[in-house]
């Protein structure tokens, strides 16, 4: 299964690609929880998601992120600092071709995070799974607003 490209970015919205972005930083989140740089980095951009960040503090959070990624020893570590990296910079972004291509960046990189090919087939099937949602959001909760929504469905919406 191939990963997902900045070409497909395109298709959701800014936010969606930082949400993106997110999930693929949290899919390693045992590598990098321990790196205070990058559990910053995914703070700043969560926080800029609701509205109490701006880019300018992403920005100062992925740069340092970034500094801990090649500071990293393990390539795995360094790998996922690299996603938490590229989550922070996906909000800090203006541009929506910069932002689509962070968050493809994030998911190479956790993809690269896992250690066992195996591990990487599933992260990249997750992936797809939540992009699909993201992408069909719309259509999700007018489904489940009009209660014409299964249970697998509403579960990605909740």
């Amino acid at each position: 299964m191939k990963q997902i490209t900045s070409k497909e970015f395109h298709l959701i919205s800014h936010n969606f690609q930082v949400r993106f972005a997110l999930f693929c930083a949290n899919q390693v989140r045992n590598v990098w929880k321990g790196i205070p740089e990058c559990v910053e980095a995914i703070r700043m951009a969560e926080l800029w998601l609701e509205d109490k960040a701006t880019s300018k503090e992403c920005e100062v959070a992925a740069y340092a992120a970034s500094a801990a990624a090649s500071a990293a020893a393990a390539y795995a570590s360094s790998a996922a600092a690299y996603a938490t990296y590229a989550a922070a910079s996906a909000a800090s972004a203006a541009a929506s071709a910069a932002s689509a291509a962070y968050a493809a960046s994030a998911a190479s990189a956790a993809s690269a995070a896992a250690y066992a090919s195996e591990d990487k087939a599933k992260l990249i099937k997750e992936q797809w799974a939540f992009y699909n949602e993201l992408l069909n959001f719309d259509e999700i909760v007018e489904k489940a607003l009009l209660g014409a929504c299964n249970e697998k469905e509403w579960k990605g919406v909740r």
